[in-house]
């Protein structure tokens, strides 16, 4: 739908999708004029800003550079690059280009936790949020998981944790955050950055400003730069640490987590699985401390938390094999953390990977899959490029479709022996997303064991 563009003074949102949603509420809520375009040829939610935003103009693929040019300024969704053709000419005009996260830290004035790193972010964002709560808090959380930021705002917390993607980061310009963490760095969305180097530099973004930084000791692109009045805390597996530092470290030697050597909970009493859960709740215990919860309330949490759906879930025992859903392992650095964390665990794994590489290297997972990985069953566009990586010292079978891939999986599985969905790529080749993805997972496991979901 376009229409002429009047004088009144307006914003001009890019996006189309749920963000852009949210951004035009929450202006619309403050009386202020704006115009939508989204940078595909339609939307799946046209009809919804139709109904929702009559007033407002909307756009597909292109708009006069007028539009642009008469904007006061350009809201930018996560899913949107800063190098498409729209955003490239705002910033020549001089434009500022933000996102939904930049607006919502404009408007709160309550302390903000915020969470990055390229896996784990939201298992950490949930057990700080549940951390909280179970020590009496008002906590709001939402950003990339859940709830969108600007929608926050109408929850009357006392402290809000976000999760915040790259794609986020990137339309940040300083943050100011009371607490924030990075949780670890592998290569991902390589298709829309040119270099690690600048995917790691998004990433970065979080620490600007901020009171306390939290980053992973055995990960050096997590660590923050030295600035004066932060406060700096590092996680991670018994490792050196500067002595100013405080450290929230597990010791395998005594199975402990401790917080600058006060020992808060074992390893056994935690619920989730896997080591790289146990850097998960590294973190949230760092942040939690940090933000002054009760450690008490932090083991009840660790306790009680089995994880979410489609990371690491368990989905199944039959037959003495454990089948684990990990779908929203969409990129190598989620899936090697998976099999590095759960292979102690297991007689063996046979893995199910494949699917949308995303530009991705897979040399890193291959070495993973030679040392832990017994049977590697392939499916999607990617899985021979995955096959090829890996090389012929893994039993490596191609799979038509998820039913075939799991049938396949339990005929190479035995007693002890554990059936691990994490593909290692999006799943936009077979799927609509990474959820429906881990239900058929699932539904094709619950109909091998004869069981209902």
């Amino acid at each position: 739908m376009n229409q002429t563009v009047n004088n009144k003074r307006y914003a001009l949102i890019v996006g189309m999708g749920a963000t852009g949603y949210s951004i035009a509420r929450y202006l619309q809520n403050k009386g202020e004029a704006f115009h939508i375009v989204d940078t595909r040829t339609s939307s799946l939610m046209e009809e919804q800003f139709a109904k929702a935003f009559p007033e407002a103009q909307r756009y597909f693929v292109e708009i006069d550079e007028g539009i642009i040019a008469g904007a006061h300024e350009i809201y930018l969704s996560p899913g949107v690059s800063r190098d498409e053709h729209i955003i490239t000419k705002a910033l020549a005009l001089g434009k500022s280009v933000i996102g939904d996260i930049e607006l919502f830290l404009r408007a709160v004035d309550k302390p903000v936790i915020g969470i990055t790193g390229s896996n784990g972010k939201s298992t950490v964002t949930t057990l700080v949020g549940l951390m909280l709560k179970e020590d009496g808090r008002n906590v709001a959380v939402g950003g990339n998981i859940g709830t969108p930021a600007l929608e926050l705002l109408n929850t009357q917390a006392d402290i809000y944790v976000l999760e915040l993607s790259s794609f986020q980061l990137e339309s940040v310009t300083k943050p100011n955050l009371f607490i924030a963490c990075n949780l670890n760095i592998s290569a991902d969305h390589m298709d829309r950055y040119d270099s690690i180097s600048a995917y790691v530099m998004a990433k970065q973004k979080i620490f600007l400003g901020a009171k306390n930084a939290i980053y992973n000791l055995d990960d050096p692109l997590t660590h923050p730069p030295v600035f004066d009045g932060m406060m700096r805390y590092g996680f991670g597996l018994e490792s050196g640490f500067a002595d100013d530092e405080k450290h929230i470290i597990f010791s395998p030697q005594n199975g402990w987590l401790s917080f600058d050597h006060q020992k808060i909970v074992s390893k056994d009493q935690i619920k989730l699985k896997g080591i790289h859960n146990v850097r998960n709740a590294l973190a949230a215990l760092a942040i939690s401390g940090v933000a002054g919860v009760s450690f008490d309330a932090c083991k009840n949490v660790l306790a009680a938390f089995s994880g979410l759906p489609h990371r690491c879930e368990f989905i199944a025992e039959y037959e003495g094999v454990t089948y684990i859903n990990d779908s929203k392992a969409t990129n190598v650095g989620a899936t090697k953390a998976a099999i590095d964390g759960l292979a102690a665990e297991f007689n063996k794994i046979i893995l199910i990977a494949g699917g949308e590489g995303k530009g991705a290297d897979f040399s890193e997972l291959g070495k993973s899959i030679r040392q832990n990985i017994d049977t590697l069953v392939l499916i999607g566009k990617d899985g021979e490029h995955i096959a090829e990586t890996v090389g012929k010292d893994i039993n490596a079978i191609f799979a038509s479709d998820m039913n075939d891939a799991v049938q396949k999986a339990a005929t190479n599985a035995g007693l002890d022996d554990l059936v691990l969905l994490s593909p290692a790529c999006a799943s936009f080749d077979m799927f609509n997303s990474f959820e429906e993805r881990g239900d058929v997972f699932s539904d094709c496991v619950h109909t091998l064991t004869e069981r209902c979901v």
